[in-house]
C-alpha cells in the first residue's frame, strides 16, 4: 500500500487488488464483532463500494479485449 498526499493536505491509499480484498475481509470481520462501531460501517461500505468498481472495471476491460 502506497499513501500520496493531496494538494489540500490529505492523502490517498493506492492498494493493488489482493489488499484491497484483505482490508474489505478484515474491516467485514470487525464490523461482525462491533456492530456499533459507525465509523468501521463507513469505512467498510467505502472500501466494498470501491472493490465493486474496480470488478466492474476490469470486467469491462476484459468485455472490450474479446470483442
Amino acid at each position: 500500500m502506497q499513501f500520496i498526499a493531496t494538494p489540500g493536505g490529505g492523502e490517498v491509499a493506492v492498494m493493488g487488488a489482493s489488499e484491497a480484498l484483505v482490508i474489505e475481509g478484515a474491516l467485514s470481520l470487525y464490523v461482525l464483532k462491533h456492530p456499533n462501531s459507525s465509523v468501521a460501517i463507513r469505512a467498510l461500505r467505502e472500501v466494498s463500494s470501491a472493490n465493486e468498481a474496480r470488478e466492474a472495471r476490469m470486467e469491462e476491460a476484459a468485455e472490450r479485449a474479446f470483442v
